[in-house]
């Protein structure tokens, strides 16, 4: 309806999100009005948001899903139609995936090849993975690191297919990431550059930069978000503008 309301949840029933430390990053499921949230403290809380209570402007929260890691959850996401949530926690070499529908059984992808656990690869990474994104049709993740590395992993498995490459992102910086609605383009911020990159993800080259020369943002870009219906791509950057774009490549 074009309305913004701000609720409160209904924390007197013992539910709510609740984090020891600050929340580092958050994600909805596709599939179900579940919200995952990832603290400094190490933990997820996987949380059903329920229905809305107009007259005391309440909404009903129910935790699904608590977990702990060693490390922080730097970044997240659900896979498989909603069925399977995938996250990142700083210190390991590998993605952790849960079955939402067998328990959260866990299943862990190297990122250096192979099985996790097995010793048949190197257990250390030199990157940090702090943005991870699901392709249009699910079948590829899309990871920026903070090493001035994107890639491209096929969902599920150890795979790398692409390496993207000509921007710089370093443990300072904020990488984010975004698909094209077609997932033939990955968009992508520069912490050197106040613009938004443009992969061709066939080539791995960079086909585009969305800068001040085209209308771009004259300072860092904050954050980037696509569409997945139609070609409009939207960044927003600490020059405190927002920009709004049409795919034409």
């Amino acid at each position: 309806e074009g309305r913004l309301r701000i609720l409160k949840s209904d924390l007197e029933n013992g539910n709510g999100i609740k984090h020891g430390k600050y929340v580092k990053t958050i994600c909805w499921s596709p599939s179900e009005p579940i919200l995952a949230s990832a603290s400094a403290d190490g933990t997820v809380q996987l949380t059903s948001v329920g229905s809305v209570d107009s007259e005391a402007a309440t909404v009903s929260l129910k935790v699904v899903q608590s977990m702990h890691f060693d490390g922080a959850v730097e970044s997240m996401c659900f896979v498989n139609n909603g069925n399977t949530f995938c996250c990142y926690v700083r210190g390991t070499s590998y993605l952790s995936y849960f079955d939402l529908k067998d328990g959260c059984k866990q299943s862990k992808m190297s990122l250096n090849g192979g099985v996790a656990g097995t010793g048949c690869f190197d257990e250390h990474v030199s990157f940090a993975i702090l943005s991870l994104l699901p392709s249009p049709n699910g079948e590829y993740l899309a990871a920026a690191t903070d090493s001035s590395r994107n890639f491209i992993m096929k969902t599920n498995t150890d795979r790398i297919v692409r390496n993207l490459y000509g921007h710089k992102n370093d443990g300072f910086s904020n990488p984010k990431i975004a698909w094209s609605s077609n997932g033939q383009y990955l968009y992508g911020n520069s912490q050197d550059e106040n613009c938004v990159c443009v992969w061709d993800i066939a080539s791995t080259s960079i086909v585009k930069r969305l800068d001040q020369s085209n209308g771009g943002h004259s300072g860092f870009v904050r954050d980037i978000y696509s569409s997945s219906s139609t070609d409009t791509v939207a960044s927003v950057s600490f020059d405190k503008a927002a920009k709004i774009w049409l795919r034409d490549m």
